[in-house]
């Protein structure tokens, strides 16, 4: 009888469909696509998840600006990033991919806001704050250079004032740094880890998860409430366990994300939002974790 395999779990980051694939992504999958392959030399059973972040404000202001509406936009723009990845040489056979506008994906997100809302984490209150179409992420006044944002000078910063729906991150600062000292490996290299511990301890403050439907429809809808849809990167980040079928698949979601040693790899801008906020809403969604960041 044949031994069967030991899992292994390997994700990059989901890149937006705005513009082409750069040498940014290049060198984050391929690198991936390296340690995917050599766990498959190994004899692991490799599930490689990569694929497409689809929703947004600049998604959607990219489809106004051909014409199109952001579904079709979005679509083409998924067979332009399969071509990119052949261009890459990565192992299409190993690779999963999974669209943040795929049914079974919106579906998942859905579930999981249900689960942070029921816990107690979300609530609603009224707002007025800088933000990023670039970064889909609002700035501080401490973290812009000259009123801009110094990852994308040059562009406007919008205002965002109206009510939405928030994500007590505020509450996750212990419990992630008693996480991050559980783990010790969680973050490679040393010194991107040591600036997340430097981050959280500076101390975490709640941020909107979701918008106005009426300003921005291009994104999944807040269950419950028809007005709003979820802030973009509060969405995708579900994407790393919805490939995996969650919460439906518990066979699979149990192999791969719970035994399977969970590997992620991202850039540096990126490290932030999966180190931080995605750990911080796995605790709220009472989801397990064994995650490392490379």
């Amino acid at each position: 009888m044949s031994k069967e395999k030991k899992p292994f779990y390997l994700t990059t980051t989901l890149p937006y469909v705005n513009s082409d694939l750069h040498m940014g992504h290049a060198l984050e999958f391929v690198r991936a696509d390296i340690i995917a392959r050599y766990k498959k030399l190994q004899g692991f059973d490799v599930f490689f998840n990569t694929g497409t972040d689809e929703h947004g404000m600049k998604i959607y202001e990219k489809a106004q600006s051909f014409g199109k509406s952001p579904q079709d936009f979005v679509n083409e723009s998924f067979l332009k990033f399969k071509d990119s990845v052949k261009i890459f040489g990565m192992d299409e056979e190993i690779m999963h991919f999974v669209r943040t506008t795929d049914e079974h994906h919106i579906a998942a997100a859905q579930d999981f806001w249900t689960r942070v809302y029921n816990n107690g984490f979300i609530y609603k209150k009224n707002y007025e704050a800088k933000y990023c179409v670039g970064c889909e992420e609002t700035k501080s006044d401490s973290e812009l250079v000259n009123g801009e944002c110094p990852i994308h000078p040059g562009r406007p910063l919008e205002t965002i004032k109206e009510e939405n729906y928030f994500f007590k991150y505020s509450a996750f600062e212990e419990k992630l740094l008693n996480f991050y000292e559980e783990n010790p490996n969680f973050i490679v290299p040393d010194f991107r880890f040591n600036e997340i511990k430097s981050f959280v301890s500076r101390g975490l403050q709640d941020f909107s998860i979701s918008r106005l439907k009426s300003k921005m429809p291009w994104g999944i809808e807040v269950p419950g409430d028809s007005e709003h849809v979820m802030y973009v990167w509060f969405d995708a980040l579900v994407n790393y366990i919805s490939t995996l079928g969650w919460p439906e698949n518990k066979e699979q979601f149990k192999k791969y994300w719970v035994d399977g040693n969970p590997t992620q790899y991202c850039g540096k801008d990126n490290t932030r939002f999966q180190s931080a906020m995605w750990q911080a809403m796995l605790m709220a969604a009472n989801v397990p974790n064994s995650h490392q960041m490379l």
